[in-house]
């Protein structure tokens, strides 16, 4: 990469994200909850991590059904997480110490709490319109039926994604729970509305947004049932949200050359879409477009996932991708099992070892950085109603609070999160044991080991170099190389099974000096420093390794990187 093109990157191109469930990260007044006064205290904390960038979850006014995604005000700070003037303060404190911060924002519906709902029940201009109402019909009992046979995600009215009002006597389209109406984003006074929003956060020094629920933006216009031959062809994926993606880029980029402001990242949030789709949210030759977040992760790889798997998953997601545009690597989030959990606490660090050093962006779930594992949460503490709508016999199968439990900060009352021993959901009984200052104080830690690859990534080999991935020992062993014209090869090891492997590198690259040089290795590795035969050198069970080469590489070989943004 020439320095002209360097001096075209954006921010965010590289940035180091890092996801904050704000109710679960540090509570600041003592009742249990945690909150943006809580945030502040940790910022140093985050500063010393080597974050870049700051992911908050919804933080706005809400009944807090939907653990906030059921907004009641989209420009009002939650009183559980504090006020407006606090969030200017977490602003002001997050910019001092050279940090950005992006919000989760909710285009695809509201609270019914929210006045535009209260205001369109009652058929009130303009709003009466703001969400999707329509009649249904009347069975030979005199009962009422939905328009259709769609369905919601939470499973409530009997599965039925419509709700009947008694006020407006029509029934109301609900994707998600039926606290929680669509809005009628094909409404241009809504998009006036959504726009507003914007605005409101931006004035107040927001760095981007993340948007949640892409794929549910827009629903059929004739409601047409469902064949269900294929998933949701009519309430899901539809190309209107990818078109609405780019008034929302155009949008706020015009704002920031208005106010000659810096460079805004945003990003789409979407599941279970195509490739294609996903592909087509970048944007094209004629609109700026928006980079989705990248879940192949969390939805494709598991424990058992071999070496062979992982390369195709990853390196099948690297080449799709348009050229100019860059990704992003996503462990954990809010909505799926931890890392940890799902896939090995022992292979955490391997798993960060890509996340960290493969191109792009970089996202971090707030306690992976510890190994922090999914809480049992038993069905009298269950608060997501994803899990609630369930019942108590299939509860654990779908209730996401596992991966939503408080920091695990000390070995001290609550984890150090508060000094309240009652927390909004259980803290893991491995907290004595799996914290922020044990794993600090050890020589060895997942933390320590982390840090170091946040460190290291910065390097150019993996801001702007090549990828080549190998599998290796019977598909027991994985290897991503790294490389860059005129700088040192880069290895990295990792082992998938369950018995120590002896790893021979010069099938990947025969002209290796005799050994290499250990930069990092994981916390359940044996050899941690010194240097490696090339040909021949044993890894332990789960147990990763950053290696570098002593010679530079005078060639491009491999899947070339290009980090030059154009499309979004």
């Amino acid at each position: 990469m020439d320095n002209e093109e360097l001096a075209d990157r954006e921010w965010w191109e590289t940035t180091l994200i890092y996801q904050i469930w704000p109710r679960g990260f540090q509570d600041s007044d003592g009742d249990g909850e945690g909150d943006l006064k809580g945030i502040i205290n940790r910022l140093d904390y985050i500063t010393n991590l080597g974050i870049e960038t700051i992911c908050l979850n919804p933080i706005y006014v809400s009944p807090l059904f939907d653990s906030g995604y059921d907004v009641s005000n989209y420009t009002d700070i939650d009183p559980l997480f504090g006020n407006l003037s606090d969030f200017d303060n977490l602003m002001q404190e997050v910019h001092n110490r050279g940090l950005k911060v992006i919000l989760d924002v909710i285009p695809n519906h509201s609270s019914d709490q929210h006045e535009w709902f209260q205001l369109s029940a009652r058929n009130v201009q303009p709003y009466i319109d703001y969400y999707i109402w329509t009649n249904g019909s009347i069975d030979k009992n005199g009962k009422n039926i939905p328009p259709n046979n769609w369905i919601s995600t939470y499973n409530d009215e009997n599965g039925s994604a419509w709700s009947w009002h008694d006020k407006r006597q029509q029934w109301y389209y609900h994707k998600f729970h039926s606290s929680q109406p669509d809005l009628n984003l094909r409404n241009e006074k809504v998009i006036k509305e959504l726009m507003g929003i914007f605005d409101f956060w931006l004035k107040r020094n927001v760095d981007g947004f993340r948007i949640n629920a892409v794929p549910y933006f827009f629903e059929d216009e004739a409601l047409r049932n469902e064949s269900f031959v294929k998933k949701d062809i009519y309430t899901f994926g539809l190309p209107e949200s990818t078109a609405l993606l780019y008034i929302f880029r155009e949008y706020i980029d015009n704002w920031v050359s208005r106010n000659n402001a810096t460079s805004k990242l945003l990003i789409a949030e979407s599941y279970d879409i195509s490739d294609d789709n996903l592909l087509a949210y970048y944007g094209n030759n004629t609109h700026k477009g928006i980079a989705p977040l990248n879940f192949k992760f969390i939805t494709h790889i598991h424990n058992n996932s071999n070496a062979t798997y992982i390369k195709h998953i990853l390196e099948k997601w690297l080449k799709l991708l348009p050229k100019n545009i860059m990704t992003n690597w996503v462990l954990s989030n809010h909505d799926n099992s931890r890392a940890a959990s799902r896939i090995g606490f022992n292979r955490i660090d391997g798993l960060h070892m890509l996340s960290l050093l493969l191109p792009g962006q970089a996202y971090t779930y707030y306690g992976e950085e510890i190994a922090m594992l999914d809480t049992k949460i038993f069905w009298n503490s269950t608060i997501d109603p994803m899990g609630c709508a369930r019942g108590i016999n299939e509860y654990k199968y779908f209730s996401r609070d596992p991966a939503r439990t408080p920091m695990q900060w000390s070995s001290k009352s609550s984890a150090g999160f508060s000094i309240n021993e009652t927390t909004y959901l259980p803290i893991h009984l491995n907290y004595i044991n799996r914290n922020v200052e044990i794993q600090r104080n050890r020589i060895r830690s997942n933390l320590k080991t982390y840090k170091q690859l946040v460190i290291l990534r910065k390097q150019p080999v993996f801001t702007d170099g090549d990828y080549e991935f190998v599998s290796l020992n019977n598909d027991r062993v994985l290897v991503l190389k790294r490389s860059l014209k005129n700088y040192p090869l880069y290895f990295i090891v990792i082992n998938l099974g369950l018995r120590q492997e002896k790893v021979n590198l010069t099938s990947i690259h025969a002209n290796l000096k005799n050994t290499l040089n250990m930069v990092v290795a994981s916390s359940n590795a044996i050899r941690v420093t010194g240097t490696v035969p090339r040909d021949n050198f044993i890894l332990t069970a789960n147990a990763a390794v950053v290696l570098k080469s002593n010679e530079k590489q005078e060639q491009t070989t491999t899947e070339s990187i290009i980090t030059t943004s154009i499309c979004f």
